[in-house]
């Protein structure tokens, strides 16, 4: 065998490197100060979505809601500029916790509070957390029936 074949068959043999864990709090942190760029200023490879890429989005703020169709409305927009980036569960908790103001932004504040220290806060939990204080089940219940009921 030549050298030249052998070195490519070491090559072909050898595993990929494998994938670098996900970032922790502290990283994710400094990927959103950075605005997930490199030293050169372009965008680093393989990383999340900034704050500022989520701000650029433009996303709604919340304070609160006349009627629980304007608090799914902000959820369902809010998804919808996640859809458009890269993110964990957990920064799209955070991200969408930044536009909570006013009397949501304290529900939140306090909700956050009163979990248990090793809670995940996650987009699953937040989406649960504010669809039953500003959502109702009863109401969405009534307004999916109304809609069924249309002609």
């Amino acid at each position: 065998m030549s050298r030249g074949t052998r070195g490519a068959e070491q090559r072909a043999n050898m595993n990929p490197p494998p994938r670098p864990p996900p970032p922790n709090p502290a990283e994710l942190m400094q990927m959103m100060v950075e605005g997930g760029r490199n030293a050169q200023g372009g965008p680093a490879p393989n990383q999340y979505s900034s704050f500022k890429d989520f701000m650029d989005t433009k996303p709604p703020p919340f304070g609160e809601a006349e009627e629980p169709l304007q608090a799914e409305e902000w959820l369902n927009t809010v998804e919808q500029k996640f859809r458009l980036l890269q993110l964990t569960e957990g920064l799209k908790a955070e991200y969408a916790a930044h536009q909570l103001q006013g009397p949501a932004g304290i529900w939140w504040n306090q909700y956050r509070e009163a979990l248990p220290a090793n809670t995940v806060l996650d987009w699953n939990l937040f989406q649960e957390a504010f669809k039953g204080h500003f959502i109702p089940l009863g109401v969405m219940e009534m307004k999916h029936t109304e809609f069924m009921q249309l002609t």
